[in-house]
């Protein structure tokens, strides 16, 4: 395999690997979105940890791990959830 053809596949695997990414970002918020109940806070929701499963579990780790979320549980049995930008970036 010459050059010029690993690198267009490293780009290929790359761009796929951004676009599956995007995807399961998109689909982790719209989970918490839609079966969440908003708060009072902006972007906020506060999920029931006897309705959140393994993959709503999943889905607000994916969104913490990445800075997109931040979530604690709370003494009356719920998962708050606050979506917005907690990358280190922001920060600075």
């Amino acid at each position: 395999m010459n050059a010029e053809r690993k690198i267009a596949r490293q780009l290929a695997e790359k761009m796929a690997d951004d676009r599956a990414h995007r995807i399961a970002t998109m689909a982790a918020e719209e989970l918490i979105r839609c079966e969440g109940v908003a708060t009072s806070g902006i972007d906020e929701f506060a999920i029931p940890q006897c309705q959140a499963d393994g993959h709503m579990r999943e889905c607000i780790a994916h969104l913490c791990w990445h800075g997109e979320a931040v979530s604690h549980e709370t003494d009356d049995g719920y998962i708050v959830v606050n979506i917005g930008d907690y990358t280190l970036e922001s920060l600075a």
